[in-house]
């Protein structure tokens, strides 16, 4: 089916695979593919696209099998509305990013590498995917994986696919694996500044205790969560392990229920934008969390914005906000970035005003293993058709000419 959005550009909605095939390889100019479009900000700006191709008629459960715990369906299937079926059964993707309430797509967040706080136990979406199918530029359908979890035979294209932005083809259909629902669930809070909360972070990492989550916000002047699952006597077996493990680091409380999960949605809301805000996503060892916070203070103060961070000590993922004059920002965002890069890590950004673009470059130097991206990009989109400007200088590849 084709529309036609208010911007005169041709959106396309194919109800299957075939479809998608043949809408690809029947047409040219740039494509932008696109879920329940939560996350379009993301990264850098695609190039006004000829056609968008929307997956929310892919959106079925192709297979479900109980007993092997897993599942195919078409990748324009709302994360929320496949939990819900899987609940049914005991079971569920063991992911939990802060977009499902909005209607993120699971094609959608294998392609952004969207994730949440259960990360640390679990891993993210690219380790729960078994099998993909994907529609490339030229109506080409390739299949990576199987719909069993020894199956990895062929290209790994769940791993290649996972935070690709689409710019390697269409995400149509993927296999995942699930995991059984949690009989039990406590979390510990622990209001403490964060280069305790990394302290506390980095002691967890080294104990047996296993969370499933460890959140650091700047709630109430800093408020550390941790949320442990399982068995009701393996949870509550661990809340004096962990009492003993943070000591003098804070005084600890346990939430459950309603009061547990408003805990969390608290701290998700920090990792999302206000208005007019920007938002940057870092990623470094673990270890340097606390100086990450630093260095966003100090970019703070020389540049003269507001900024707050809220991070995943166990993991090193970091999302900080700013809110200022356009080139205040972008001047706050390279000065963090340029410390973060010292640092082995690195900074992208997300939702954020485009005045903002025009300051700061949205995903920065490219990394070491940009050849190796590009070369992929080659062999997959030709003609980079598929997003681009949505990696910026990293696939330089130019966009073909928009033709009707």
């Amino acid at each position: 089916m084709t529309l036609t959005d208010s911007t005169h550009v041709a959106v396309e909605r194919p109800e299957s695979v075939a479809e998608a095939a043949d809408l690809l390889r029947g047409t040219d100019g740039p494509l932008l593919f696109r879920g329940a479009g939560t996350k379009q900000g993301w990264a850098g700006r695609p190039v006004e696209p000829a056609r968008v191709v929307e997956t929310g008629r892919l959106a079925g459960v192709l297979a479900y099998n109980p007993a092997d715990m897993t599942v195919a369906v078409g990748a324009g299937m709302p994360l929320r509305d496949l939990q819900g079926l899987l609940r049914e059964k005991g079971q569920w993707l063991a992911l939990d990013p802060g977009t499902e309430s909005a209607g993120a797509t699971v094609g959608g967040l294998l392609a952004t590498g969207d994730s949440g706080p259960r990360r640390l136990r679990y891993g993210a979406l690219r380790d729960l995917v078994i099998g993909v199918t994907l529609v490339l530029s030229d109506g080409t359908v390739a299949h990576g994986g199987g719909t069993v979890i020894k199956n990895v035979a062929g290209y790994d294209l769940p791993k290649l696919l996972y935070g690709s932005l689409g710019t390697l083809g269409l995400v149509a259909e993927v296999v995942l694996r699930l995991h059984p629902r949690p009989e039990a669930t406590a979390t510990a809070t622990v209001p403490v500044l964060v280069d305790r909360a990394a302290a506390v972070a980095l002691r967890l990492s080294a104990s047996a205790l296993e969370p499933a989550a460890v959140d650091w916000g700047n709630v109430d002047g800093g408020l550390l969560a941790v949320r442990f699952e399982g068995t009701a006597a393996g949870v509550e077996g661990r809340q004096a392990a962990f009492r003993e493990l943070v000591g003098g680091d804070g005084a600890v409380g346990w939430r459950t229920g309603d009061d547990e999960e408003a805990v969390w949605q608290r701290l998700a809301a920090e990792h999302r934008p206000e208005e007019e805000e920007t938002l940057a996503v870092a990623g470094t060892l673990p270890s340097r969390t606390a100086d990450v916070a630093w260095a966003l203070s100090e970019a703070a103060e020389a540049s003269g914005v507001r900024t707050g961070l809220a991070s995943r000590p166990a993991l090193g993922l970091h999302t900080a906000r700013f809110a200022g004059a356009p080139p205040a920002v972008g001047s706050a965002v390279a000065a963090w970035r340029e410390r973060v890069l010292a640092m082995g890590g690195s900074v992208l950004l997300r939702d954020r005003p485009a005045a903002v673009d025009a300051e700061v470059d949205a995903v920065g130097p490219p990394p070491s293993s940009v050849g190796l991206l590009r070369s992929l990009h080659r062999r997959l989109d030709p003609q980079g058709r598929c997003a681009p400007g949505r990696l910026g200088s990293w696939l330089p590849t130019p966009a073909p000419e928009r033709t009707s």
